[in-house]
């Protein structure tokens, strides 16, 4: 048997990592920079490294709404833009960077370099950045469940998140290329179907016994349970080039989750996606990695297609009532309008496609990030109430 313990936290609370993109700022390239950029005093604890040097992780604190959580990553990033410019370092987020060309130089901590020797010349390559979401759960049990319960959106989210289309200077034909690279590394992307914790925690202890895996950690699916944190964490996500988008896709998965909470399987409810044999599931995902949010989704085993786009409108209508309830109504309605306005992924192609030049791309995804932390003004009325990891 084994002795996994799932810690059980707040429910439903949230709690957000982004990767960013450390630049030079003329050339735009990325810059090893993390090592520096840790060593500023005093340290922000919110503030950490990632797998490579050219990378840069924030971390909310845990928070118990989407307003609360959108005021402290607007803090985090404001401070750690401010301590690149002391730097001599720029900032943005994307899926991949348009035009490095190079080797990664993996960050000098120990787990990173277990990787490094475990993944050899694709670690050299994983120049890739995520916005991955927890959700608190009461018990592994119900972590279990719900991950279950969300795998047929992962490819919504991955297409409403894509923003990696071009990689080492090419037009991929992707609209995320990070998620197609990261389908072919171990223990990536789809994740496999358990019946509660017991059947996860046996298949732990069988992959830690068979040398598959040592710690939890080291499992990167597109969905999977955080024992630690008492959290389900969505990992599919590209990383996003506004603190906005980030909020969009939070709040999509907060009300979701809260939702499918209370409509139970077999509970008559409006519109759901149902859980689909795995080779649909795979075909799903390529396509969301491939059009984005113009692929179209296969619903059920005989076949039928729908537009993504129509399908997350019928989500945000079947959501309505507990957006409302939660104040996550706003942030789904800038989300229902960025389907007409555009992804990041199109904005980008766009743009590549009038200027024919990649830093233009990266040139937008900097302004994109420094006008929001310029014009974006908070004010709550109350303090924000965190609670104690």
């Amino acid at each position: 048997m084994s002795d996994l313990q799932f810690k059980s936290s707040p429910q439903f609370s949230l709690g957000m990592e982004i990767e960013l993109q450390l630049l030079d700022p003329e050339t735009l390239q990325l810059v090893d920079g993390i090592l520096p950029l840790l060593e500023l005093k005093p340290q922000n604890p919110f503030i950490q490294a990632e797998f490579n040097q050219a990378t840069v992780e924030i971390n909310s604190p845990v928070c118990l709404n989407i307003p609360e959580l959108e005021i402290h990553i607007l803090e985090i990033i404001r401070d750690l833009k401010s301590r690149c410019q002391k730097l001599g370092l720029e900032i943005c987020a994307a899926g991949t960077h348009p035009y490095c060309d190079r080797i990664a130089n993996i960050t000098p901590i120990s787990r990173y370099l277990n990787q490094q020797s475990t993944f050899g010349y694709l670690a050299d390559l994983m120049m890739t950045f995520a916005l991955q979401i927890h959700v608190g759960m009461p018990s592994g049990d119900e972590a279990i469940k719900m991950m279950s319960r969300l795998k047929p959106y992962l490819p919504i989210l991955l297409a409403l998140s894509a923003s990696s289309p071009f990689w080492w200077g090419k037009n991929t034909g992707f609209a995320s290329f990070r998620y197609r690279f990261l389908s072919i590394m171990r223990s990536y992307c789809i994740c496999p179907k358990f019946k509660n914790w017991a059947e996860f925690s046996q298949f732990f202890t069988t992959a830690k016994n068979a040398g598959m895996l040592k710690t939890i950690h080291d499992i990167h699916w597109d969905i999977r349970p955080q024992p630690d944190l008492g959290t389900i964490e969505i990992r599919i996500m590209d990383a996003q080039p506004t603190i906005q988008e980030s909020m969009m896709l939070a709040a999509l998965i907060h009300t979701l989750i809260i939702h499918l909470y209370h409509h139970p399987v077999g509970k008559k409810t409006d519109f759901i996606l149902k859980p689909l044999p795995w080779l649909i599931e795979k075909e799903n995902l390529f396509r969301a990695s491939w059009h984005g949010i113009e692929a179209y989704y296969i619903e059920d085993s005989q076949g039928n297609s729908r537009p993504i786009k129509n399908i997350v409108e019928d989500i945000i209508n079947t959501l309505t009532a507990t957006a409302k309830y939660l104040g996550n109504q706003p942030y789904l309605e800038q989300l229902e309008k960025r389907l007409k306005t555009g992804a990041s992924h199109i904005r980008q192609t766009q743009i590549f496609q009038n200027t024919n030049s990649l830093k233009a791309v990266i040139q937008s995804l900097v302004k994109e990030l420094e006008a929001e932390l310029i014009n974006t003004e908070i004010n709550p009325k109350n303090p924000p109430n965190l609670i104690s990891l």
